[in-house]
């Protein structure tokens, strides 16, 4: 069985409407998505599978998005992460933009926006994105 190349992402969101719906626009966009609704279980996938880029909400009850994307960049520096929040431009969130984060997205998110920056954190990782 041949192996599917499509980018990997990983999905963090506890939101089960919203994490179908950013998984519908990051597949329609030609992206492997695979699907969290916790940082622990984002953390259990990133583990055990091969992942060009992580997508991750920031308000996520038990571990939140800031410390999944910690823990992600610990233990694979090279993934790209990209933080989702509903909180604006949050000082916190800010200064993840960089260390944690390689790309903050503000609530709504448009769908275009979030293909094209899982697009964008792909390629700066020397990764190329579907057309």
């Amino acid at each position: 069985m041949a192996r599917d190349e499509r980018l990997r992402v990983l999905l963090v969101e506890d939101d089960d409407e919203n994490r179908e719906l950013m998984a519908e626009v990051l597949t329609a966009s030609g992206y492997l998505v695979l699907p969290a609704a916790s940082g622990q279980d984002g953390l259990k996938i990133l583990a055990e599978h091969s992942i060009d880029v992580v997508v991750t909400d920031v308000g996520m009850p038990g571990m939140g998005g800031l410390e999944m994307a910690r823990a992600a960049k610990a233990i694979a520096p090279a993934v790209p992460v990209v933080i989702v929040t509903g909180w604006g431009e949050r000082a916190d969130v800010s200064q993840a933009r960089g260390r944690e984060a390689d790309v903050v997205l503000v609530k709504p998110v448009d769908p275009d926006a979030l293909a094209a920056a899982v697009g964008e954190a792909a390629r700066a990782r020397g990764r190329v994105p579907p057309a």
